[in-house]
């Protein structure tokens, strides 16, 4: 799989390419052999470890400098029973009734890290949450597996009927080893879904036909970086997985110790590299000081850290710091980077109505120059801004904005980063102020029967505060615009 989906952003190639199966192939091969390009870092939270009891899912999306994202919302559905639907490359049966969410994801019209050129349906979700709360994202992987080229389900489909379908993390992971078992997994043979609730979080790592799961503790951090990190210790499993490994002579019973996913199916030459270590160890370190205390503010700062204070801070960088360009020049990977399509922080509350209980903080492009708004499993509007289906640079662009914003201050960074942070930072304290405002009003109508209130105000909010995270990114804009050489 890590063949395939690399070469979807050169699907432009033409229609004799794409019905020459033994060329793309090769051509695949070619290109993932230069550009097997991995990135994204999520962090797992358990409940006991939080100041609120809440569950954290933290991520950072990285698919590459060019990949322009947008948020939306898609509401409830309900369907006719038994009828078959083509994802990609399958049709499956439709589920009744598919649930409310939000969705962060490609935008037509882009470039970027196996974003297809091709506008296909189920084609284009990489993180989301919805109405139950059930929080979604996933980091690619390197597995000795094969990947299965346009057969199966591709990837993107599998997040987005996640997102349709799961009413808690344990489902969520029942729905996608379901999916992979039953139909494989196409284009890309490693890959790590993360997937949290309001109770739990889970992450099952997969293949191109096989899948380890593992129960986060309550009382644990778990960083995900670009390598699979289940071991010995996971709670559920594909039924061929050690057969499938004694198969491939990727394990054997006689000479070796217990089973070890991670070992068995990991690549080796990429699991135990700088790229992933590294920033898995700065996230932990980050955090281990801060358990049971642990809040939204303290996984900003890691998804926005660059070995802060440290000797191996690095200022942006003007190329895309991917795992080759990383490892051979001896860059350290920072958490955040240019290659960054959106950033999220979802704070998943047990002891409160969903509608409120479940909200996830949500920025664009690199969170150290993107505001965090707050979304809700209630809510379902934000400025059309950040929806915009065409990914092109215009100025009604939300993406774009912070794009622009993230280009222009990286050009001097130690001049402009710590103005844009502060502003950031003010802005952001004063909606924490409205948030607790606005949350617990909504608490009161939902106790008096007033829920379709209660959710207006909800949109409102988060309207609101979309609207005003956007004005603060082009007022910044504006002020850091370099001076034109006379």
């Amino acid at each position: 799989m890590q063949v395939n989906k690399t070469v979807s952003v050169f699907w432009g190639i033409g229609q004799t390419v794409m019905q020459n199966k033994t060329l793309l192939l090769f051509i695949t091969i070619a290109l993932f052999t230069s550009f097997s390009s991995l990135s994204c870092t999520t962090v797992l939270i358990g409940k006991d470890l939080t100041v609120d009891g809440s569950v954290i899912h933290a991520h950072n999306e990285d698919m590459g400098a060019s990949a322009v994202g947008r948020l939306w919302h898609v509401d409830a559905q309900t369907h006719k029973k038994g009828d078959l639907i083509n994802v990609p490359y399958v049709k499956i049966p439709n589920q009744q009734n598919s649930y409310s969410y939000w969705a962060s994801g490609n935008a037509n019209n882009t470039s970027g890290l196996d974003i297809s050129n091709e506008t296909k349906p189920y084609d284009s979700v990489l993180v989301g949450m919805n109405q139950w709360g059930v929080t979604m994202s996933c980091n690619w992987m390197n597995s000795k597996s094969e990947n299965s080229l346009e057969k199966g389900i591709r990837r993107y489909a599998i997040r987005q009927l996640i997102l349709e379908r799961a009413k808690t993390a344990r489902e969520a992971v029942e729905i996608v080893g379901d999916f992979i078992e039953k139909y494989g997994q196409a284009d890309w043979g490693g890959l790590t879904y993360n997937l949290s609730d309001t109770n739990e979080s889970w992450v099952i790592e997969t293949t191109t036909n096989n899948w380890a799961a593992r129960r986060i503790k309550d009382n644990e951090i778990w960083v995900v970086a670009n390598r699979f990190r289940i071991g010995t210790d996971f709670d559920l499993s594909s039924h061929s997985l050690i057969d499938n490994a004694i198969k491939q002579g990727w394990y054997n019973p006689k000479t070796d110790k217990q089973f070890n996913f991670s070992k068995a199916y990991g690549k080796p030459e990429n699991m135990n590299q700088a790229y992933d270590i590294a920033r898995e160890g700065r996230a932990y370190s980050l955090l281990k000081n801060k358990k049971g205390l642990l809040s939204a503010d303290d996984l900003f700062e890691v998804l926005r850290d660059r070995y802060d204070g440290t000797s191996k801070f690095t200022k942006p960088q003007n190329e895309e710091l991917w795992r080759e360009t990383s490892e051979s020049n001896h860059i350290p990977r920072t958490i955040a980077s240019n290659l960054a399509q959106s950033t999220s922080v979802a704070v998943l509350r047990s002891d409160l109505p969903i509608e409120v209980g479940a909200m996830m903080w949500y920025g664009m492009v690199n969170p150290q120059f993107s505001g965090y708004f707050p979304l809700y499993a209630g809510s379902a509007t934000v400025t059309q801004d950040f929806s915009i289906l065409d990914g092109k640079n215009n100025g009604n662009s939300a993406w774009w904005s912070f794009k622009n914003l993230h280009n222009q201050a990286g050009k001097n960074y130690t001049k402009y980063y710590p103005m844009v942070k502060k502003v950031l930072s003010n802005n952001h304290a004063q909606m924490v102020i409205e948030q607790k405002l606005v949350e617990t009003k909504a608490l009161d109508l939902i106790s008096q029967g007033k829920k379709d209130k209660a959710i207006s105000l909800l949109n409102q909010f988060s309207y609101s505060q979309s609207e005003d995270t956007l004005f603060q990114s082009k007022r910044l804009l504006n002020l850091i615009k370099e001076p034109k050489e006379k």
